[in-house]
């Protein structure tokens, strides 16, 4: 009795790499809005005030 799988090793490959991908690109998008957050605190903290000195 040959049994054969619907799909082969490459396609098993190719799966698995496809979610290796999307998870690293999860994770690089989850830093980057973790970091721009962070940096747009900092932004707002070392601002100067907006009604500032010549404003009314």
């Amino acid at each position: 009795m040959n049994v054969v799988p619907g799909f082969g090793i490459l396609a098993v490959l190719y799966v698995v790499v496809m979610a290796v991908l999307i998870g690293l690109a999860l994770y690089v998008l989850i830093l980057a809005i973790t970091f721009l957050r962070l940096r747009i605190a900092e932004l707002k903290r070392t601002a100067p005030p907006r009604g500032g000195p010549g404003r009314q």
